[in-house]
């Protein structure tokens, strides 16, 4: 690999253009010496969080982005007739959540391959595996002298609930054997990974989330201490992972010693209303469905005002909503499927509950709603927990440094080189 002319490496990530997580991580890692282009996994209009974006289509245009730009590549350059052709040829079919409608328009393996042929990175970085990572799989398998250094992110669920299914078990494990690093946001991944194969450079696991701009956030001591807030925060997702039904079953049980809180749900369904709407009859507790909120600020601020935050899912990463928890000094319940006990003390400044348990998930809300020496604690511990770790400047110093160690590592290997 020949080093550009400018002394600045391209870096191509290929990822959910409306991901707000997407957005917060290329806002975190810009840098003098680095360019990032986007390769949108689907066509979608990119996220509101994106600072400063501008279309590519050359090696040119790379090459003009402003130090603070990310560029993103047009997969439109690329003749429809010849991914068609390529698709044909490699067997390909595009992994479509099934939550997804049927119109969109995902990105195909010859959109990948072109954007590396045009634009020549130093390094590949999926976010994300069911999509990125299986995408830049085909492209590995059919033009491996062709793919750069590959880093995969894993989020979320990826590997820890995908691996447990039949359709995507053999796949998860090629991915794991093409890779060349990896980086997830659990260390419960990280052996997962190893155990299907993977041998190459493992990177400090870090929330795809990337940070939070502590120093734009409110102080604790400037919130009101968790004792003293009268408000239960409740995830409201009921679906493929979610179980917001089971939090709301869990509240019944426990509804004499909630009277007089107010229960607010963010991210509702259909279905969770009709439960919160039913339960409210039933119990007298005061419940609210709240809308979605478009700013971080808003969000955080909601967070700000609970004194318990609750979520639970069959499977998940290390929730966003768990950090922002931490952060606001509201105390986190949260599935013990996630790797929240990587970043809680189970019984202390947190509870890891069983996803599957109503009763247990009863017991640990009656306890946080009525014990303040234990959530005024556990706020402290928590914040200072997530100022050391999710902190948006230190972690995109940090990540800037393992994208220039990786992008030197390839250039070592390939002295001589001249990629075509």
């Amino acid at each position: 690999m020949r080093a550009p002319e400018d002394g600045r490496h391209t870096i191509l990530v290929v990822a959910m253009p409306n991901s707000v997580h997407t957005a917060r991580w290329l806002n975190m890692v810009r840098a003098p010496d680095l360019r990032f282009v986007l390769l949108p996994v689907y066509e979608e209009t990119l996220s509101a969080s994106l600072a400063k974006s501008r279309v590519v289509r050359t090696l040119d245009d790379v090459a003009a982005l402003d130090a603070d730009e990310i560029g993103v590549f047009d997969t439109s350059v690329v003749p429809h007739h010849a991914v068609e052709s390529m698709n044909v040829a490699l067997a390909y079919e595009t992994w479509r959540p099934p939550f997804f409608s049927a119109g969109v328009v995902f990105a195909q393996p010859l959109h990948l391959l072109e954007a590396i042929r045009l634009l020549r990175p130093a390094l590949v970085h999926s976010m994300e595996i069911q999509m990125a990572g299986y995408l830049c799989l085909a492209v590995r398998q059919h033009s491996p002298a062709q793919f750069p250094p590959w880093l995969l992110s894993n989020w979320g669920s990826d590997i820890y609930l995908y691996r447990k299914l039949p359709d995507h078990r053999a796949r998860l494990a090629t991915i794991a054997q093409s890779i060349d690093a990896y980086l997830a946001e659990c260390r419960r991944d990280v052996a997962i990974v190893r155990q299907m194969g993977f041998r190459g450079a493992v990177l400090p696991p870090t929330p795809a989330s990337g940070g939070m701009a502590f120093e734009e956030a409110p102080r604790l001591q400037d919130l009101a201490p968790p004792s003293q807030r009268s408000e239960i925060l409740v995830k409201g997702y009921h679906n493929w992972a979610g179980r917001a039904l089971h939090i709301l079953a869990a509240l019944q049980l426990v509804a004499p010693v909630l009277q007089g809180r107010r229960i607010r749900i963010a991210l509702a369904g259909p279905a969770v209303r009709e439960m919160a709407a039913e339960l409210t009859s039933a119990t007298g507790l005061d419940i609210v469905c709240d809308s979605y909120l478009d700013s971080h600020a808003d969000a955080l601020e909601r967070i700000s005002e609970a004194r318990i935050t609750i979520g639970l899912g069959v499977s998940d990463g290390i929730s966003t909503t768990l950090l922002e928890a931490m952060a606001m000094g509201s105390f986190p319940i949260q599935a013990n499927t996630s790797c929240g006990c990587e970043w809680v003390k189970n019984g202390e400044t947190g509870f890891m509950v069983s996803p599957h348990d109503i009763a247990s998930l009863a017991d640990a809300i009656a306890r946080a709603a009525s014990d303040d020496a234990l959530v005024d604690a556990a706020a402290i511990y928590n914040r200072s927990t997530a100022e050391a770790r999710w902190d948006a400047t230190r972690n995109g110093r940090a990540m800037i440094g393992q994208y220039r160690g990786l992008v030197a590592g390839s250039a070592r290997t390939n002295a001589g080189v001249v990629r075509k």
